[in-house]
């Protein structure tokens, strides 16, 4: 693939990825604003989610298939330059999305009978985490896209997955980090 093409595609790729994010986020903004829901019911949708997209990933396997044309294009490209350790970054992204839908089922069973535990969105905050969580999706994709379009060989991929899973849990500690110094930050300031 010419770099011509390979920005192209790449393009494309965070285009739809942010696309589709800012699509999930008010098709959520709005539905919380339409409906009673509890965090138990958020968290249990969200354990659905990401159990759906568990399974999906691990029963296509080794697949490239997409509902997107761009991301098939993408996964074609990931395994030729990847070799095996794009099945292995596959399949990790799938047992913590498992491991995430747990958590999100045991959250739901925690918050489970607490109707005064109902979701208020506040539009600034909402919309002050929207734009820090996109920042963190596309630094991630440029990281990706670095490592990734920059190798080589099979060889300069060795270890890819646990680097990377090491590098998103520390970006996940300090998201978290942000969202709790926001939060708090926003909980005293109106009070």
């Amino acid at each position: 693939m010419n770099p011509k093409e390979l920005n192209e595609m790449r393009l494309k790729q965070t285009g739809v990825t942010n696309g589709l994010m800012l699509i999930a986020m008010v098709a959520f903004f709005t539905i919380i604003n339409i409906l009673t829901i509890t965090f138990a019911h958020f968290f249990f949708f969200l354990g659905v989610l990401l159990f759906i997209q568990a399974v999906i990933g691990l029963i296509k396997g080794d697949s490239t298939k997409s509902i997107f044309p761009i991301y098939e294009k993408v996964a074609i490209y990931e395994k030729q330059k990847v070799g095996s350790e794009w099945y292995k970054h596959r399949k990790t992204g799938c047992v913590w999305n498992l491991i995430l839908s747990a958590l999100m089922f045991l959250q739901s069973y925690w918050n489970r009978g607490l109707a005064d535990n109902v979701f208020h969105l506040d539009l600034l905050f909402t919309s002050v985490m929207t734009f820090i969580l996109l920042i963190m999706i596309n630094i991630g994709l440029i990281f990706h896209f670095r490592k990734v379009d920059r190798s080589t060989s099979e060889l300069d991929m060795k270890g890819y997955t646990w680097k990377s899973n090491v590098i998103a849990i520390a970006i996940g500690i300090v998201f978290a980090f942000l969202m709790i110094v926001i939060t708090l930050s926003y909980i005293i300031s109106h009070i």
